[in-house]
């Protein structure tokens, strides 16, 4: 017996209301990028008599303002007087956010799969606090977290930045926590069987089929440290950040002697977020990977 097929529903008003809504969030999330691309590109004249004087003149695209960017882009440290270029700016902003993403990631990991494998009353209290935690809204940490850092003689020193990154109260132990408990058990018992310990269990046997979710985690948790000034500023004014020579790139080209500054910010900006242009490149599916708090789904 053969199914007739169903005939599609006519959207109807608030469908189609929505669907235009969803349109212009999307053109107003690209407009910018776009926008930033094209001046970039954009010969300084060329924007300068357009923007500025009004007058219609062929667009000329060119490549001139990414090289004249790369001097300008540098910060000099207060304390030490030494000057970092793009370089070593990148250094700087890639140690900060490898290592700050890798101590969050690896926290929540190990305390999600404790407490979502093993049934202790301690795990429903663990679970609980990071619920609590998240609702109530921390007002100046940051002063005392600097004395702890102060009085453990690490202050200043790249491996503070982890210390404080070892947490896991963050919305992804949820997710993490969801994601072991789906994992069957049937994994684990296996293996204990066969005389595997519970370290060996965790590391062989259940991370790696939570791998996928996990380096999803990290790359987010990788763009959002790259992209964080405020951090690096208060605890590693030694080593300047990508995210804060775009800031004071910006102002030093302000009044630069070209006959506009705006291509030249521009191109520093795009250069400076070159790096993280690449992760979405690369880890473009992951990314686009579902999360919520119940889990995530591919």
């Amino acid at each position: 017996m053969r199914l007739k097929p169903q005939k599609r529903k006519k959207p109807d008003a608030l469908s189609i209301g929505i669907g235009i809504l969803l349109c212009v969030y999307v053109i107003g999330l690209f407009a910018p990028m776009i926008w930033t691309v094209i001046i970039s590109l954009m010969d300084p004249d060329a924007y300068y008599s357009f923007y500025q004087e009004g007058t219609a003149v062929p667009f000329a695209f060119t490549t001139e303002n990414f090289k004249n960017a790369i001097p300008h882009i540098k910060v000099t440290s207060e304390t030490t007087s030494l000057t970092y270029n793009m370089v070593g700016l990148y250094i700087n902003s890639l140690k900060f956010a490898v290592f700050s993403a890798l101590a969050f990631t690896v926290c929540s990991t190990i305390v999600s799969y404790l407490t979502a494998r093993f049934d202790f009353k301690f795990s429903k209290i663990v679970y609980g606090f990071v619920i609590v935690a998240m609702s109530l809204p921390i007002v100046g940490s940051m002063p005392s977290e600097i004395q702890m850092l102060q009085n453990l003689g690490i202050y200043g020193q790249w491996i503070s930045v982890p210390i404080l990154r070892f947490n896991f109260l963050s919305v992804y132990f949820l997710v993490f926590h969801a994601t072991f408990r789906g994992i069957s058990k049937e994994y684990s018992e296996a293996a204990k069987i066969d005389g595997a310990s519970n370290l060996r269990i965790m590391l062989r046997v259940v991370v790696p089929q939570a791998m996928n979710i996990i380096v999803t985690v990290f790359v987010i948790m990788f763009i959002t440290y790259w992209n964080d000034y405020q951090v690096p500023m208060l605890y590693l004014k030694d080593y300047p950040v990508a995210a804060y020579a775009v800031y004071q790139f910006v102002n030093t080209t302000r009044n630069a002697a070209f006959n506009s500054s705006v291509p030249l910010q521009m191109a520093g900006t795009l250069l400076m977020t070159l790096p993280v242009l690449l992760t979405v490149i690369i880890f473009n599916k992951r990314l686009r990977v579902s999360v919520s708090i119940g889990g995530i789904k591919g």
